[in-house]
């Protein structure tokens, strides 16, 4: 290119327009933070790089800048016109206010500029930078870029980057960059827009608006102007179906006006796809070179960009995203639904079921939908769970959904969403001739189907039966997985865990081999509840703990199956009077389980909630009411087993505080109805006996218990049938017999580390344990470790010991002689018993056995 300034020194005429920071015709708003930035980046380098879309506001931004700054800021508003070397020189020339006759040529021109500025200071904001394209004006800048004088600042701004050298400068530290999220409006930036306005919406329409047009400014201040004039609310504004005329003419302006016709039409046929990769763009448009024009629209901000989490994967702005939609739609209405087909056959080949029904569901095309369902729908519940699957099943057709291998998959879909009336109207339009009649896979998923439906009623004994008559891995093994884990959890709710162990740890070695994930973490929770079960509630904890890092892994920390999994950490938590760890899972589990209509977890949490609660409740009545309901709501269903039996005498006691005895009488049949003649029924009876004083009754509906001819369910009960007869045998003065009784619920607490039932038992066991101590054998520490766990009866007497006798205090417990004694403490035998007088005085004993004694019980030692 030649250039004509070599024979006109003064060069072409620049426009003053050009030369004018640009002033904003509507309301700003504040934006100090962004306005902080810019100082800052100007100030620390001598290149800054300001990037956006159309209508993001950076130029606005920069102006408002340029304003409040107090320095000398030239502003120049390039063109398309400026890609000719000499007019774009000329117009920095006049932007810089240097002297006419400058040289337009290079590297003249560069040299004056540099040496122009080596005295003054300014900042040169070149506005649409990214018009530049010519190499030869490109260079002009470079050469300013390379060797900036030190009182020269440079701002670029533009949508994207021109082709300069800025990889080498932010290398070197003298590049900063405000990239383009960071022009999204916030929520207080939105609220603060339509109060400019006078527009008045609620914080529901606040965030829709925002999540709508996702911060982008001029979104904004187009749906401000519909609001503002016609009233209508944010999902009724026809930007948003692609419909508006103005904002349909903007994008075709300023956006799509910008690329060929082959890039638009590339644009056109995608959005009918929330996401799109280059291979999926390709079978949707043939066209040669899709990742190349996917990659050009995300570096150059054209409202199309890369997911984070899958960066060969790219969306459109949703406001682009309609108007495209509108357009093909428009322009090509028989497109469509070919589109939508063509898409669902490419996400159904990669294995992306989730996404490829709504696509099959578009066109129109039953006979994909129902493959997709029967072969693809089912692998990627138990890979992924029924979170963003079951929502598309409700645009199934029921004549699709009436056939066999869609509807039992279905109804598995449901019962695994929670939506339990959707699963029984999907699985009564079967009917009952497939049991006998159909392929195993239907078969064997029907049957899960049922035994997942079980978990509800307890209605299991036919599914059970044709299960049975199914051969084993004739359905796949996505099936296999379904039916063994349903069976192994009905196993584990109806008593059988030999069965339930085979099928769960089964299901799980399948599940791991196919990375059914979702499975796996379902299989291990319930594993863990099993153990439990067992009576190996440490273990328990153990497995429960596993399976939630194995959730949290893959984010799903907050599902529904890890509701029993952070109660089983619960239960152990309370049992080993860990509060605060015990509220703390109580709460998660409320939060995981949610308002799914699940009889058996949710028995299992509202029950371990109540026990943590009650304490701290403002109302202790409501408390009880409310898992007193739960309970009767499932009377005679299959629950959970451990945590309900671990946790029972807890409420049951909590229930005789609260005043109600109904209930608490009421309990004994109810346990008996979940789990059959047990010890914890015996237990509870007991309590109740107890409480109205009858003791001998009290100790022979315990005896059972006690002798091993009544099985408990957890193994704390034992321990809670213990305290019971050492209390009663202690009331008669039977102070051996009491204390072989406390020696054996230590025992059986010590395994479990349970020390809630010592609690619970009250006073009179501390002192059982208090006066026993030395003569536990074996569980001495473990004694020693429940006495101090538990609250004294009173400490008023602390305050009256003085230091020295607290001192020696200590020291009785040991075999040391008082003249030992004195020597360790550094005084006289006559001051150890001069404190040793007073202790006993306070303490009301005369002899140091006893004082040793009385201080157990205060807590003392």
């Amino acid at each position: 290119m030649s250039d004509s300034s070599e024979c006109d020194p003064s060069g072409p005429e620049t426009s003053q327009a050009k030369l004018r920071v640009p002033a904003s015709a509507t309301p700003l708003v504040p934006r100090d933070h962004l306005l902080s930035t810019v100082d800052d980046h100007v100030q620390s380098a001598p290149v800054t790089v300001v990037t956006g879309p159309a209508g993001c506001g950076k130029t606005t931004l920069l102006a408002e800048w340029a304003r409040r700054r107090e320095d000398r800021i030239a502003w120049l508003t390039l063109d398309e016109h400026d890609n000719r070397p000499e007019r774009l020189r000329a117009a920095m020339r006049d932007a810089l206010a240097l002297n006419s006759g400058i040289p337009l040529a290079e590297p003249g021109f560069s040299s004056a500029v540099i040496a122009a500025f080596d005295q003054a200071s300014v900042c040169l904001v070149l506005d649409n930078v990214h018009e530049i394209h010519d190499p030869e004006a490109l260079a002009s800048i470079d050469l300013l870029l390379r060797q900036p004088p030190d009182r020269l600042r440079l701002v670029l701004l533009g949508r994207f980057p021109p082709q300069l050298h800025l990889a080498r400068l932010q290398l070197e530290g003298r590049l900063r960059e405000i990239p383009p999220d960071l022009f999204a409006f916030t929520r207080a930036e939105t609220s603060a827009l339509l109060a400019a306005h006078d527009v008045r919406l609620s914080g529901d329409d606040v965030d829709l608006l925002l999540r709508r047009t996702e911060g982008w400014i001029g979104g904004l201040r187009f749906a401000v102007m519909s609001l503002g004039t016609a009233g209508a609310r944010p999902d009724e504004l026809l930007m948003f179906e692609g419909l508006d005329q103005v904002v349909s003419r903007y994008l075709g302006e300023e956006v799509l006006g910008r690329h060929p016709q082959p890039v638009r039409d590339l644009l056109v046929a995608t959005s009918v796809c929330d996401a799109v990769s280059a291979d999926l763009a390709g079978a949707l448009t043939r066209h040669p070179s899709p990742g190349l024009v996917l990659d050009a629209l995300d570096r150059t901000n054209s409202f199309v960009s890369r997911l984070d989490a899958a960066p060969e994967w790219y969306r459109c702005h949703p406001v682009l995203r309609a108007h495209l939609t509108a357009e093909l739609r428009r322009s090509r209405p028989g497109d469509e639904t070919a589109l939508h087909h063509t898409a669902a056959h490419w996400y159904h080949r990669n294995d992306q079921p989730s996404v490829a029904l709504p696509h099959a569901l578009r066109a129109g095309d039953d006979q994909l939908t129902a493959d997709i369902v029967e072969h693809s729908v089912l692998p990627e519940v138990l890979r992924e769970g029924s979170a963003g699957m079951w929502a598309v099943f409700d645009a199934v057709p029921d004549h699709v959904l009436a056939r066999p291998q869609v509807g039992v998959v279905a109804a598995l879909v449901a019962m695994d969403a929670g939506d339990l009336a959707a699963a029984d109207r999907v699985l009564a339009g079967l009917g009952g001739e497939l049991l006998v009649l159909r392929q195993d896979r239907v078969r064997v998923l029907h049957a899960a189907a049922l035994l997942r439906r079980g978990r509800f009623d307890a209605h299991v004994s036919e599914a059970l039966r044709v299960m049975a008559r199914t051969a084993s891995g004739r359905g796949g093994a996505d099936a296999e997985v379904a039916a063994l884990l349903n069976r192994g959890v009905a196993a584990l709710l109806s008593g059988d865990r030999l069965g339930a162990e085979d099928d769960l740890v089964r299901a799980a070695a399948i599940a791991r081999a196919e990375r059914f994930d979702h499975a796996v973490l379902d299989c291990q929770v319930h594993l863990a509840a099993l153990t439990s079960a067992c009576g190996d509630l440490q273990a328990a904890a153990l497995q429960a703990s596993e399976a939630l890092s194995f959730a949290e892994e893959r984010g799903w920390q907050s599902h529904f199956v890890c509701a029993l999994a952070y109660a089983l950490l619960g239960v152990q938590a309370y049992l080993g009077l860990d509060d605060d760890r015990a509220v703390e899972f109580a709460g998660r589990a409320v939060h995981a389980l949610g308002d799914r209509p699940d009889p058996a977890t949710g028995l299992a949490v509202s029950t371990l909630d109540a026990a943590v609660s009650f304490p701290t409740a403002g109302d202790p009545r409501a408390v009880v009411g409310r898992v007193r309901a739960q309970w009767q709501d499932v009377a005679e269903r299959q629950v959970i087993p451990p945590v309900i039996a671990h946790i029972a005498p807890a409420v049951q006691r909590i229930a005789l505080r609260s005043g109600d005895e109904q209930w608490a009488t009421l309990m004994a049949d109810q346990i008996e109805a979940m789990f059959g003649p047990c010890g914890e029924q015996a237990v509870l009876r007991a309590v109740v006996h107890t409480h109205h004083s009858r003791v001998s009754q009290a100790r022979k509906i315990v005896g059972p218990l006690l002798s091993g001819d009544l099985p408990a369910v957890a193994a704390p009960t034992v321990v809670d049938g213990w305290l019971l007869e050492a209390a009663l045998v202690d009331r008669t003065g039977d102070q051996r017999r009491a204390h072989e009784a406390v020696t054996r619920a230590l025992a059986a607490a010590e395994p479990v580390g349970a020390l809630r039932p010592f609690l619970n038992a009250g006073r009179p066991i501390r002192d059982l344990l208090a006066r026993g101590a030395g003569r536990f054998g074996k569980l001495e520490s473990f004694a020693t470790t429940t006495m101090t766990a538990l609250p004294a009866a009173s400490t008023a007497v602390v305050d009256v010991l003085t230091g020295r006798e607290r001192d020696l205090l200590l020291e009785l417990p040991s075999m040391r002689t008082t003249e030992e004694i004195a020597d360790s403490l550094f005084v006289s035998v006559n001051t150890v018993k001069t404190h040793l007088r007073g202790i006993y005085r306070k303490l009301g004993v005369n002899q140091r056995r006893d004082a040793v004694l009385a201080a157990r019980r205060l807590g003392l030692i």
